[in-house]
């Protein structure tokens, strides 16, 4: 599999910058995934992918940094020759917020193990402060997990087991975290990746205004291979 990411910024965008959106395609590049769709994802998005050519779209949750451009997206579609709907994974709550993005062009699917493509997906309940999930997908003999926006949930460590590559939401340095924040601290993260035996480790959901040397060296503490996301940047798993 091939993962670019698009955006990495939340709750808010930096200066430039864009919030979560990352695009993972298969190796035979038949099936494109895109996961979220967050403020200035969709311009990026289809600097690599038409629209047409999407598989579908995974949203882990409907907080507006994570799925604002699915809104303009419906504009796109209405000048788009497309053979079929779109499928749109995501919660059905908050329901006024997606009623905000269905249209007559957006197949919505319940966030349910099923196999889109090539890629089987998988799906865990996320600790958020609205319904949300983590994601796991495995294709070409390759796993990737997503944490979405979560803290520390039942079943996490499991669902990340083995994982080639963890992109996980490092929301928080370790002094903002709590056992009630909304994210994982990015120390917490790291100690993830190490104890689900990951290969790689990818830190994301970056917050403007903390440090990003401070969060990867909290996140090196327990695993030494985390990165830190970049917009643009390309990903073989």
């Amino acid at each position: 599999m091939k993962l670019t990411i698009l955006g990495m910024n939340g709750p808010f965008p930096a200066p430039g910058g864009a919030t979560s959106g990352y695009l993972l395609e298969s190796d035979s590049g038949e099936t494109k995934l895109l996961i979220e769709c967050g403020s200035g994802v969709l311009a990026r998005a289809t600097r690599y992918v038409k629209i047409e050519e999407l598989t579908a779209i995974v949203l882990s949750h409907l907080h507006f940094d994570h799925m604002s451009d699915m809104g303009v997206l419906q504009y796109l579609l209405q000048f788009t020759p497309m053979r079929r709907n779109l499928p749109v994974i995501a919660p059905r709550e908050p329901e006024t917020v997606r009623r905000l993005i269905e249209c007559d062009r957006l197949d919505f699917i319940e966030p349910q193990d099923r196999t889109i493509g090539e890629m089987r997906l998988s799906f865990l309940p996320a600790v958020h402060p609205v319904p949300g999930v983590c994601l796991r997908v495995e294709c070409d003999g390759r796993s990737f997990f997503y944490t979405g926006d979560t803290n520390q949930a039942p079943g996490l460590e499991l669902m990340a087991n083995g994982a080639n590559l963890i992109l996980a939401d490092a929301g928080l340095t370790n002094a903002q975290w709590n056992l009630a924040a909304p994210h994982l601290s990015a120390g917490l993260c790291g100690e993830l990746a190490r104890d689900a035996g990951a290969e790689a480790l990818i830190l994301t959901h970056l917050r403007p205004g903390n440090d990003p040397e401070t969060l990867l060296s909290q996140a090196q503490a327990a695993f030494p291979g985390a990165q830190l996301a970049k917009a643009g940047s390309r990903y073989v798993i």
